[in-house]
Parts: structure tokens; sequence; C-alpha cells
């Protein structure tokens, strides 16, 4: 299917935001989409051990955005985002966002 294709492509460019928008388009479509995500590149405690997915709704909640703006942002559901900032909290040990927000301004590089 093209849409596939073209998730795919771009994902191989690095364009997150429109390869999310075609896959958005492709469950809306009722196909099964699963990418995993390796691991991400930030450095310092914890921080490394977050998926790029999770490292940038960490990001994102460090620039104080609300689940339903970085669900919109990033063409997920808010479920999908308390998820991955669940088990962002979870790696690092943290239990709010106040301090999701402490931990990536002061171990991870800025986005």
């Amino acid at each position: 299917m093209e849409l596939e294709r073209a998730a795919r492509e771009l994902d191989a460019f690095g364009a997150v935001r429109h390869r999310g928008r075609a896959e958005h388009e492709l469950r809306r479509l009722g196909r099964h989409v699963q990418r995993r995500t390796p691991a991400s590149k930030l450095v310092g405690p914890r921080v490394e051990t977050l998926t790029e997915r999770e490292a940038e709704i960490a990001h994102l909640v460090v620039r104080r955005h609300t689940n339903p703006e970085i669900a919109s942002e990033l063409f997920l559901s808010v479920k999908t985002i308390e998820t991955h900032k669940r088990n962002t909290f979870r790696k690092l040990d943290v239990s709010s966002r106040v301090q999701v927000a402490r931990v990536v301004e002061r171990d991870g590089p800025s986005r």
C-alpha cells in the first residue's frame, strides 16, 4: 500500500510528524501499525533508557505541553501519551511532570 511505503520513507528521512500522520491514516483505515522505536541517543543517568518516542514526549513535557497537546502534535491518542508518560516516569524513577522536566533538563541535551 502506498501509505505504508510513504510512512517507511518518511521514517527513513526523519520526518517524524509526517510519518505519524501517515501511520494515523493507516490505523484509521484499519491497518495495524507497529513500529518499535530504538533507544534514544540522549546522554545522562536514566535518560538514556528512554525510547525516542518517550524522549520526544519528555521534551514536550519540559516545554509544558499538556497530554492532549502532545497527542495532537504527534498524531497519537491521549491514552498512548499517558502510556509513554507512565513508562517514562518508571524509567526515570519520578512521580510528576515537574520531576520529569528536572531530570531531562539536568541530564539530557535540549531538542
